[in-house]
């Protein structure tokens, strides 16, 4: 939902406590594809994949099953790459309730993103960011709301020859980096947030990896262009065979308990105590 106007290049430079980068060499790959197909997208959306029956403690929402494509949205404008400010792309992180126990709203404390980087894929800024998603909007507004919120930038040095899927780190998975409200109605069953993955130049040896799972995920990304009016869109790659507008993330935290069950758990306190004085 656009609310108000959000300066990209305030963000960048912004680096989250705790934040590392490691990659995980894979065979390589020179001939990988790269989407650039963009294909208006209206919900209610397809979702795809099942959430995993029984994450590991902590994990909240986990899609690493790496398929061959990778994406980077690039720079903005109308004809395409003929702005100036390089576009975000938000995936949704929905988050099933089975994990909530009720939760509206949960403490992240780690975030990864997987990179896809090709042989001598050159430096780049990955900056990140995240945002609550509204249902209830109107053309040609979207569910991403804005402004949105900065979570931090990792600088990545120029890649070897090897191809690699670099995992991006912020957060170190103890302190909590951001406190995200949940929406319950953009896939039934889950709460979910958005976040935005803006890359600082749109070299295509660098994109954001593309995955199958094994969390579900609607087959939507947004994309936000400073560059033309109106600034958000809701796409997706296509009709199979193109892959899904799924990204590689790990969320991590737990749900904020609510207030009604902290004054719940603070009775059971009282009374545990009482019948110990007894």
């Amino acid at each position: 939902m656009r609310s108000a106007f959000f300066a990209l290049v305030g963000a960048v430079g912004v680096v989250a406590a705790g934040s590392t980068a490691s990659a995980q060499l894979l065979p390589p790959a020179p001939s990988e594809p790269f989407e650039t197909s963009r294909v208006p997208a209206v919900g209610p959306y397809e979702i795809v994949g099942n959430p995993f029956s029984a994450p590991e403690a902590g994990v909240l929402y986990s899609n690493i099953t790496e398929t061959a494509s990778r994406f980077n949205p690039g720079t903005g404008g109308d004809p395409a790459n003929s702005g100036v400010q390089q576009d975000v792309t938000f995936d949704d992180i929905p988050i099933p309730n089975a994990r909530l126990f009720g939760a509206t709203s949960v403490n992240v404390t780690k975030v990864t993103v997987g990179v896809r980087r090709l042989g001598n894929a050159p430096a780049t800024n990955v900056n990140l960011f995240w945002s609550t998603a509204t249902t209830t909007v109107v053309d040609p507004d979207t569910e991403l709301d804005v402004p949105y919120n900065a979570i931090g930038t990792q600088a990545l040095v120029q890649n070897g020859a090897a191809s690699v899927t670099q995992q991006v780190v912020f957060g170190d998975g103890v302190n909590t980096l951001f406190t995200a409200p949940l929406n319950s109605t953009l896939i039934n069953g889950f709460g979910s947030f958005l976040l935005g993955l803006q890359f600082s130049n749109g070299d295509t040896l660098n994109g954001w990896r593309l995955t199958s799972g094994a969390d579900s995920n609607a087959n939507v990304m947004w994309i936000y262009d400073t560059d033309v009016t109106p600034s958000e869109g809701a796409f997706n790659f296509g009709a199979a065979p193109n892959p899904a507008a799924t990204f590689y993330v790990i969320v991590e935290g737990s749900p904020v308990p609510e207030p009604a069950s902290l004054g719940l758990l603070a009775g059971v306190g009282v009374l545990a105590l009482r019948r110990r004085r007894n």
